[in-house]
């Protein structure tokens, strides 16, 4: 083989792992893709040999928030679409859209990691609710489900935890599937 056709194949297997790393760190369900391919084929001609090298590119779909939950905090309900993700050992992370009666944007974030579970609620642009963190606090992994109950919230100003007693409540969430990994940018203190 000569070193022209090695370093075509070379570079055409890169491509191939290019692509196949930016679609997994993309938060993306691997497991199942609805995915669409892109067949090319690169012909490479010397005195001696003819070398054919096909390179076929999957394209996997954007995350969706599609799994369903809700959290409670006393006498309030907020429901959200969730995309839930496997951080790796047991650990679980579930980002989630939702939106107020008055069309007030609301989000969510519930990490479920051993010995460091949050819970969060942000409403608009400036009220978050979040677990008080003067008490331990559990959430648990069965199967799809991230559940959680007796979790003690506050009306916190989103920089120290503390803040207005808001109550006792619960985390439940369904989650349809689990993307690999933490989706890009999400930091873990």
């Amino acid at each position: 083989m000569s070193s022209t056709s090695l370093s075509i194949r070379t570079v055409a297997i890169s491509i191939v792992m290019l692509l196949f790393v930016v679609a997994c760190t993309s938060g993306a369900d691997v497991a199942e893709p609805e995915a669409s391919s892109t067949t090319s084929t690169m012909s490479t001609t010397s005195t001696t040999t003819t070398e054919v090298v096909n390179t076929t590119v999957v394209t996997v779909p954007a995350p969706e928030f599609s799994s369903p939950g809700e959290i409670i905090i006393g006498e309030d309900t907020w429901e959200f679409v969730f995309e839930c993700y496997a951080a790796g050992a047991g650990d679980v992370l579930a980002l989630g859209l939702g939106s107020e009666t008055d069309g007030a944007q609301t989000q969510a974030v519930v990490q479920a990691f051993l010995g460091a579970a949050y819970v969060a609620v942000l409403i608009g642009e400036d009220r978050v609710l979040e677990l008080a963190i003067d008490r331990p606090a559990e959430l648990f992994v069965q199967g799809n489900l991230i559940r959680g109950s007796a979790l003690r919230f506050v009306d916190a100003d989103g920089a120290s935890g503390v803040g207005e007693s808001l109550g006792l409540g619960t985390v439940h969430i369904d989650c349809d599937s689990f993307a690999p990994g933490l989706p890009e940018g999400y930091q873990t203190s």
